[in-house]
């Protein structure tokens, strides 16, 4: 090894290109494209990869190339767009171990003129919160559900926008109306409204998402968001079990679409217009999760994935 110092940051990012490079046979244009940056640039990386010792024949064996073997798996098995698997240090920590990945994650792929959705909670505020200040021209960052006036501090999906968008320079896009509102026609009528016309053509162009994941599994059956119990508003079809939401939209264990009966209450993206944005990057971790995980990716709701090891070798058995 030469007598270059590099960085703990440096040698994170040089274990990840080569290993795209060496171990994915990724050309270092697909490298480039994947990790926003120059040909040139990743062209000098692999040669200071060669330098520094972090390549010889193979690439050295440590704990980064280990989780991005679990990534390469998870990615080929699941036929993802990416995926980020996180050495959390401990399951208190994982809000802000995942939330740190994700932010990181999205800088890396933030590009000019770039629109993105935001839903809501805890792992998506502690994204907020640990942002980089990261400056593009003309970044839009949208909220793409209502609010609640009860939300726990920093997670409701405004919240998150507004922090988002201050780290980016970005201009932000509030959706004024509450989660849910007392009948159809409330919603339709708030629908007709020139601000809530506005900010959804916005929801309309997003080309990212971003969104948490909600279980059912193992955890109080409240709709959270809502604030009414899920049994009453998920109409299940036979052999179909509640798994899990994003962006107030539920689904059983395979994925597919659960029947809503508050449907026409929400105010929230729909899912025609949600499925459409080409990368939707779901943020969620730990075992209990790993069903609604499963049933998220199976049913398209993202196809980008940050998670924590335990839950990345679940995943893999599953």
């Amino acid at each position: 090894m030469n007598g270059k110092k590099l960085t703990d940051a440096q040698i994170a990012e040089f274990t990840r290109v080569a290993h795209y490079y060496y171990k994915e046979g990724c050309t270092q244009e697909q490298i480039a494209q994947r990790m926003n940056m120059s040909r040139q640039r990743v062209n000098r990386i692999l040669a200071d990869c060669l330098e520094s010792g972090i390549v010889h024949i193979t690439i050295n064996a440590n704990s980064s190339t280990t989780l991005l073997e679990l990534e390469t798996r998870l990615k080929e098995k699941f036929g993802l767009l990416d995926i980020r698997v996180v050495d959390i240090a401990s399951e208190q920590d994982v809000f802000r171990d995942l939330g740190a990945a994700a932010a990181q994650y999205l800088a890396t792929i933030l590009r000019d003129g770039d629109v993105i959705g935001f839903t809501r909670g805890n792992t998506l505020a502690a994204m907020a919160e640990q942002m980089p200040f990261v400056h593009k021209k003309d970044v839009t960052v949208v909220q793409m559900l209502g609010s609640r006036n009860n939300e726990p501090q920093n997670t409701a999906a405004n919240e998150i926008v507004h922090n988002i968008s201050n780290r980016l320079g970005a201009k932000p896009f509030m959706l004024f109306a509450p989660i849910v509102v007392s009948s159809a026609e409330m919603k339709k009528s708030l629908q007709q409204e020139p601000s809530f016309i506005d900010t959804y053509r916005v929801i309309q162009s997003c080309n990212i998402a971003v969104v948490g994941i909600g279980a059912y599994e193992s955890v109080d059956l409240r709709y959270s968001f809502v604030g009414v119990d899920v049994k009453d508003i998920a109409q299940l079809e036979e052999g179909q079990q509640l798994i899990g939401e994003v962006g107030s939209h539920l689904f059983d264990q395979e994925g597919r679409r659960v029947t809503n009966r508050y449907r026409d209450r929400l105010i929230a993206v729909e899912l025609p217009d949600y499925l459409r944005i080409p990368t939707r990057i779901g943020v969620a971790g730990l075992p209990a999760k790993a069903k609604a995980i499963y049933a998220a990716i199976k049913g398209k709701y993202i196809n980008v994935l940050v998670v924590d090891t335990r839950t990345a070798s679940i995943l893999c058995d599953m």
